[in-house]
């Protein structure tokens, strides 16, 4: 059935594709046309200007070509030629900060460069220069010092050929060890931290990040506490240089298509098909041949046939724009950098008042370093991201995936009713004159005619951010002595504002002999208020604290002594929450290097909990990281292919609260039970029982880890290796154990430090670069296998099939399936199967423990739902200015289940284009699919093997051709660099269960994007 009248012009889809293609090009052609104008802005004017010439050269006094060289706080710059030499104009002597690939960044005072011909940079040092340094928890350490299992990302980096601005997906496939965008090693999900405290990064775009550290071990994350037992994936938002003004300008446009949607059948089909369910079912059909006719080629209104898939309700794409613009830049007394963006999101509607709906999310963030004096430093940080997603009233999806095509037409045509209809004559609400909102008594309302007069709603979300650290340097007093602080607040509200419409609507009488509507029945009123309102409000609000002493320092250049004292609390707080949730802890940290050849590392927390009893609320966690560089061993000296190889091993002990289900857990409970009466019934009072028995032991959940882990880079930094073979015990998981009590005693039962888990696994990073004149190609690979094992659980089966001891962590059980009972004496010769009435076309049960009756104790593990095996692949290859680079990820080893009402039908669920290879007695020998069941069938549709897949899939996520004009280009129009760039995400998955795993129901559907646009630095 249509929503409204179609175009007729047959080029419908061409035109509308042209409209694209024309507002891509509008686009794109402003942001051009604005050049111009922010270059000339940028110019400095030519009077008055001084010339600054000079050499830049390195310690040996050879120049250093492609050196960049800034003046007047980063608004003149130049880059030196292949002799080094540079010539710059300011309108009056400066600082000139230098910088060049592979050395020490420098500022020259007016002092140090106006009477000498050369300026000397200094070579950085393999893995201790400025660029090598590694944020760790509450500090930096060169690269180099590192002991622990970290990983590095750089967003810069990735940014300048893959456009990507979720943290997620830059995660995703691209961190060894990591199982996704958070879960780190498969065991769970891991602690968010951005500038040093906890925080969503749901809101945070890659680029605003200047770097982000994945903390995989124990040693790495201790310092955090309570909610770190699972690892910490570290952000550091960008800050700005002093003497380096920079703006850099981000700015596209793309589409976004369906990438599968379900398929559902029609009218007439759907018919068909409930009849032969209840066939099946021994009833009689409910449908008659020539009614299902007549919905399969009669009147579109009378006999409605509903895909609310269907062009006419759902456009081929919606679009999406962007356009982001950062700033950065200041001096030796205070630098800046913010960064502001908008993010447009078109429609998917195609209908009412979701046609033309769009999303925007607004974000500004400010992130300020002011030098107080010699000894004080201070940062402010502030962001604020304003989010408003609009869309039509009702829940489309939901309803579009449940109601059956036939029950009703959303619109019924005004022409076919009869003009002098009381009714009709006295209506207030219509779609274009054409015509009325369609409805029956049990179906009132739909998801079309919400769309079309039940109003809109605008979920509103805001988020504000704030940090402040305080820096204080103490090496006046104790040299390699500092002292820091940082405070943070941040408050998130939710809500939807909404008009909300009522309106009448309007089910048919038709007549007898000819397609007319005689009369209509109405239901409801039509009410438009204009009245906004607000509901659904929540809130959430989390602030942050920590104080550090620290202590870094090398004594002759032998010794490396650090060590940091630390004081650290949240507290989180939603709105549904009785009670927030608080983390506090001490931390030490204690570090030693020995010639940059022997690492030690002992990190402890001393962690508190408020969920457990007094006695047991605090508890000490220790760990120890050691490491050996042996690349710099004598004996390594006849390896010339080993640039670096650095050997690294860890252990610790955590104590975590972070997986105990509430507060006062170790209380009696008790609640209420009825009431009961005496005194021949004139008096009651309120039963009381209790509801579990109180345990003052209670203790922390723990694990304990060990890891082993490898680096190396190999043929002159050709190749990099990075790799690490772990174990993790997690011991004392807090359950009630219902099992060790007698059967009686149930509500007494206490919450106890239980249950243990393991987990196993290695994980390897590969990175291989090589250049052949303009050409240069980098290719990435990581993998990681994890497995886990359930070592004790709660759990007293009656057969030992069913115990999920000794079985991985996420094993799912069920029953093993023998496939379909092919007829009667399939059924009588089979054990009894005790799920209901057994028939022709049901799924057939393995009898597991031989005692003729399948039940829950013939249960088995039939798979596992987290994939063993994940890894990553990335690809970058460019000739001069070209680059094309691809990413992706795959998974292997796990199984996915079918089980929602697209598969799983039965009563009156809305079928499935998937059902067709269902169980009949002509398809007995080829069926895929059990039999149709008009009434609950509780034999087909429970846990087992049947409704099982191989999830083994590769997504190419990313795909990007980036070209970047010659600098001789970019310097004429006087910017700095100009590129160009066309991408896709979410481009194409290898996967015999791809239709599956594509389709989402019930919900708006998943997407493939594809974008033009350009990146501009002045």
């Amino acid at each position: 059935m249509k929503a409204f009248p179609k175009t007729r012009d047959g080029n419908h889809s061409f035109h509308k594709k042209l409209t694209y293609m024309k507002k891509i090009y509008w686009y794109l052609s402003c942001l051009f046309l604005l050049f111009p104008a922010i270059t000339k802005a940028q110019k400095v004017p030519a009077a008055n200007l001084m010339t600054i010439e000079s050499v830049v050269v390195d310690e040996n006094g050879s120049p250093i070509s492609g050196a960049f060289v800034y003046g007047n706080e980063g608004v003149a710059v130049a880059k030196t030629d292949v002799r080094g030499k540079f010539t710059l104009y300011t309108p009056e002597l400066s600082d000139l900060l230098i910088e060049a690939q592979g050395y020490e960044s420098f500022v020259f005072e007016p002092g140090q460069y106006r009477n000498t011909e050369t300026l000397t940079l200094k070579k950085s040092t393999f893995l201790y220069g400025e660029r090598d340094a590694v944020q760790i928890a509450f500090g930096k350490v060169k690269k180099g010092n590192l002991v622990n299992a970290v990983t590095v990302f750089d967003p810069k980096e990735l940014r300048k050929y893959d456009n990507t601005q979720s943290i997620s997906s830059a995660l995703t496939g691209l961190i060894p060890g990591m199982l996704g965008g958070s879960n780190i090693r498969g065991i769970g999900n891991a602690m968010f931290v951005v500038d040093g405290l906890p925080r969503d990064i749901s809101t945070i775009n890659l680029s605003e990040v200047e770097q982000i550290t994945v903390l995989k071990d124990i040693n790495s994350s201790i310092l955090y506490g309570n909610d770190a037992v699972n690892g910490v994936v570290q952000i550091t938002t960008k800050r700005g240089q002093p003497f380096k003004k920079q703006i850099n300008a981000t700015a596209y446009y793309g589409i976004s298509r369906p990438s599968a949607l379900p398929e559902y059948l029609s009218s007439a089909d759907y018919m068909e098909l409930y009849n032969e369910a209840r066939l099946n079912d021994g009833l009689g059909i409910q449908y008659a041949p020539g009614v299902i006719e007549n919905y399969r080629s009669g009147n579109q209104y009378r006999y409605p046939s509903i895909d609310y898939y269907s062009k006419d309700y759902l456009k081929n794409l919606k679009p999406f724009s962007r356009a982001m613009v950062d700033f950065s830049g200041g001096n030796n007394v205070a630098t800046y950098y913010s960064n502001i963006g908008w993010t447009q999101t078109g429609s998917l509607y195609n209908f009412g008042e979701g046609k033309g709906l769009k999303s925007n999310v607004f974000n500004v963030r400010g992130n300020i370093d002011l030098k107080v004096n010699r000894w004080i430093k201070s940062a402010m940080d502030a962001v604020v991201v304003l989010n408003n997603n609009n869309s039509p009233t009702g829940s489309f999806f939901t309803n579009a995936a449940t109601l059956r095509p036939n029950l009703f037409a959303p619109l019924l045509p005004i022409s076919l009713i009869d003009p002098e209809n009381a009714i009709l004559k006295g209506h207030k609400n219509d779609i274009d004159d054409t015509y009325l909102i369609g409805g029956t008594a049990t179906y009132p309302t739909n998801p079309i005619a919400a769309g079309y007069s039940g109003g809109t709603n605008r979920q509103v979300q805001r988020t504000f951010s704030f940090n402040n650290r305080i820096d204080f340097d103490l090496g006046s007093s104790v040299k390699g002595l500092a002292f820091h602080t940082n405070l943070s607040f941040d408050y998130l509200t939710l809500y939807d504002q909404f008009i909300s419409n009522t309106y009448a609507s309007y089910e048919p009488v038709w007549s007898a002999t000819e397609d007319k509507i005689t009369s209509i029945r109405k239901y409801g009123e039509d009410v438009r208020t204009g009245t906004q309102n607000v509901g659904n409000a929540s809130y959430r609000r989390r602030i942050g604290f920590y104080g550090l002493l620290d202590y870094d320092r090398t004594f002759n250049e032998i010794h490396h002594f650090a060590g940091s004292l630390l004081a650290y609390s949240t507290s989180d707080k939603v709105q549904t929450d009785l009670q927030g949730t608080k983390n506090a802890n001490l931390g030490l940290r204690l570090a030693y290097g020995f010639k940059k050849k022997y690492l030690v590392d002992f990190s402890s927390a001393y962690v508190n909990s408020a969920k457990l009893p007094e006695g047991n609320r605090t508890a000490f966690s220790p760990s120890l990281g050691l490491a050996w560089m042996v690349s710099s061993e004598n004996f390594m000296s006849s390896a010339t292919f080993v640039d670096y190889l650095k050997l690294r091993v860890s252990a610790g002990s955590m104590n975590s609260d972070n997986g105990i289900p509430g507060f006062f857990l170790y209380d009696e409970k008790y609640s209420g039970s009825g009431s009961y009466s005496w005194y021949e019934g004139t008096r009651s009072r309120a039963g009381v029982v209790p509801t579990n028995g109180g345990n003052p032991n209670l203790a922390f959940e723990k694990r304990n880890e060990l890891n082993f882990g490898v680096e190396s880079m190999l043929f002159k930094n050709r190749l990099s290796v990075n790799a690490n073979v772990f174990t993790s015990v997690y011991s004392d998981q807090i359950t009630r154990p219902l099992t060790i009590y007698p059967s009686y005693y149930t509500t007494f039962i206490p919450y106890r430090n239980f249950e243990e888990n393991s987990y196993k696994g290695a994980e390897l990073g590969l990175s291989l670069r090589e250049t052949i004149g303009d050409f240069s190609i980098v290719f990435g690979a990581n993998v990681l296998y994890s497995t886990s094992k359930v070592n004790k659980r709660d759990e007293l089966f009656a057969v030992n099939s069913r115990n999920r001891t000794g079985q991985s962590v996420d094993a799912t059980f069920g029953l093993e399936s023998e496939g379909l009972f092919s007829d009667i004496n399939d059924i009588a010769g089979h054990g009894i199967q005790a799920f209901g009435t057994v028939k022709p076309g049901d799924i057939k049960y393995k009898d597991q423990n031989a005692d003729g009756v399948i039940d829950a104790n013939d249960e088995v593990r039939i798979g596992r739902s987290q994939a063993p095996l994940s890894y990553g692949l990335n690809l970058r290859m460019s000739y001069k200015n070209l680059t094309l680079f691809a990413r992706g990820n795959g998974r292997s080893g796990s199984n996915g289940a079918l089980s929602n009402n697209y598969f799983w039908v039965d009563g009156d669920d809305k079928y499935s284009a998937y059902i067709k290879d269902r169980w009949t007695e002509a398809t007995k020998a080829t069926a895929t699919l059990p039999r149709l069941s008009s009434i609950s069938n509780t034999n087909n549709y429970r846990s087992s093997d049947f409704w099982l897949y191989r999830d083994n899939f590769f997504t190419v996520d990313r795909l990007q051709l980036t070209y970047d004009f010659p600098i001789r280009l970019t310097n004429k129009a006087g910017v700095k660099a100009l590129s160009v760039f066309a991408d896709a995400s979410n481009l194409v998955m290898l996967s015999k269960v791809r239709h599956i795993k594509e389709l989402s129901i019930g919900s708006e559907p998943q997407y493939r994007s594809y974008s033009l646009g350009l990146n501009i630095s002045f």
